[in-house]
């Protein structure tokens, strides 16, 4: 078996992460792109900075992207477009989008759904909704179905019959979401929004799918446990296990993990070269970014830890009385160590800095000047100024 030590991980891991130097023209062009080499981007409505998809996007992409172009490359097949769709949005378990392609990969889930879903959603009802959907060429918002079947309006997070059902026909595969009018979600038939080959892919055998997802997984992650690959899909830890076996990962042992770790064997051949650091470990200012609560490098909290020695909980569902940081807070990322965290918002035009937090052994006045950099570097994505604490 391999073995790695925790600083070779964590450099092949933000390597794969595929972030731009200040003058670079970066590896991903558009949003879409970065979809296709995340394999999936976790959504979140809420908007205290920016939405997590430009959030996750714009870290990736170069300086000059900007916030509004994230959306309209993720969603280009809108009502009154003529472009084919890039991906679909559907729930590990929170809400994604993926890369179209990666369709016929969550087969699998959405039979398990479908299982579970059989005594629960309304054949009648799921049958409406159909034909609703079916009469508009490019996809209905929930608000059409609802009015068009007589049903209460959802609200905020009182949803309706006719939402929920909604909802539930997309985890299990019956209705997809590729397209949105704005911000609004357009429900669709998979048969006439998806490519037929694609269709076709999701009867490929059950384990030719299992290993697909693994490796897709692994291409994502770089290293991976199977707890990782499990909370990456929401898969069973068993599910994950096969699914791994199936994928003939290599084995890794990594210094200091618990469990076995896993890597395509090409991506740790091409790891990029050791990120340019000073003597305290820390990358250029200029190069920092900041890092949204929902980033692959962040959303799960525990392979956070692991791999950063990061110790990141979102609070902004915690009691305003019992939270250390703030509501809204991102990591600091320089070279390959998360360094920071700041509490901001967006607020007025400006993205205002409330306070900065070393980790610590990290001098305040190094991570000050990083975070500064990386919050102008957002600012100017965002089309905002920026406001930092006095």
């Amino acid at each position: 078996m391999a073995e790695m030590t925790q600083d070779q991980v964590r450099a092949v891991v933000v390597a794969a992460q595929r972030i731009p130097r200040p003058a670079g023209p970066g590896h991903y062009d558009d949003a879409g792109a970065v979809l296709r080499g995340l394999g999936l981007i976790q959504l979140d409505p809420l908007t205290r900075v920016s939405t997590a998809q430009r959030l996750t996007s714009l870290t990736r992409l170069p300086r000059s992207a900007r916030a509004e172009e994230v959306d309209a490359a993720l969603w280009p097949a809108g009502p009154d477009s003529p472009a084919e769709p890039v991906s679909f949005e559907a729930f590990t378990k929170v809400a994604c989008v993926f890369p179209l392609e990666d369709w016929p990969l969550l087969q699998l889930r959405r039979e398990t759904v479908r299982e579970a879903a059989a005594s629960t959603l309304d054949r009648s009802v799921a049958e409406q909704i159909r034909e609703v959907v079916a009469q508009s060429p490019r996809g209905v918002q929930v608000g059409t179905l609802e009015a068009a079947l007589g049903s209460a309006r959802t609200t905020g997070w009182n949803w309706s019959e006719i939402k929920q059902s909604a909802e539930l026909m997309v985890r299990t595969g019956e209705l997809v979401i590729t397209a949105r009018d704005g911000v609004v979600r357009l429900f669709d038939l998979p048969e006439r929004a998806l490519p037929a080959a694609l269709r076709e892919a999701e009867h490929l055998p059950a384990d030719e799918l299992r290993a697909g997802l693994a490796r897709r997984a692994a291409g994502a992650l770089t290293v991976m446990t199977v707890g990782d690959f499990a909370h990456h899909y929401h898969l069973s830890r068993a599910d994950a296990a096969h699914g791994i076996e199936l994928a003939g990962l290599v084995p890794l042992q990594v210094q200091g993990w618990k469990e076995t770790a896993y890597s395509l064997p090409e991506l740790l051949d091409s790891a990029d070269e050791p990120a340019e650091t000073d003597s305290r470990g820390l990358g250029p200012v200029q190069e920092a970014r900041l890092i949204g609560p929902f980033d692959p490098l962040l959303r799960d909290c525990r392979r956070a830890l692991r791999i950063f020695g990061f110790d990141y909980t979102f609070e902004a569902y915690v009691p305003r009385a019992e939270r250390i940081y703030g509501h809204y807070v991102m990591g600091v990322l320089s070279a390959d160590r998360l360094i920071g965290r700041v509490d901001l918002w967006r607020k007025d035009g400006e993205l205002v800095v409330n306070r900065i937090f070393p980790e610590t052994g990290v001098p305040r006045r190094s991570v000050e000047a990083r975070t500064k950099a990386a919050a102008g570097t957002l600012a100017r994505q965002l089309g905002v100024g920026l406001r930092m604490p006095q």
